[in-house]
C-alpha cells in the first residue's frame, strides 16, 4: 500500500514542519490538502491528537470515515 493517488491532511504537532511533510508526501505522489473534506483519503495526526479527540480536523475525519494516520503509519506508506 503507498499513499500513491491519495490526498492527504495534517494535523497536530509532527515530528517536521508541516511544509517538509508536505512536500514528503507530494514527492510520494500524493496530493495534500490543508482542511478536511470528503475528498480527503487519510488524515495524519500528531501524538497528542489521539489524546485530544475536540481537535477540528480529527473530528471531521472521524465524521466523515476518513481514515485517521499516526506519523508512524504514514511513514511507512511512504516506503
Amino acid at each position: 500500500m503507498s499513499i500513491k493517488g491519495k490526498i492527504v491532511c495534517f494535523t497536530g504537532k509532527l515530528s517536521k514542519p508541516r511544509d517538509d511533510m508536505k512536500a514528503e508526501a507530494k514527492k510520494a505522489g500524493a496530493k495534500t490538502r490543508s482542511s478536511m473534506s470528503s475528498k480527503v483519503d487519510y488524515l495524519v495526526a500528531g501524538d497528542q491528537i489521539a489524546h485530544n479527540t475536540e481537535n477540528t480536523k480529527y473530528k471531521e475525519a472521524v465524521a466523515l470515515d476518513i481514515k485517521v494516520l499516526s506519523e508512524a503509519e504514514y511513514r511507512k506508506l511512504l516506503k
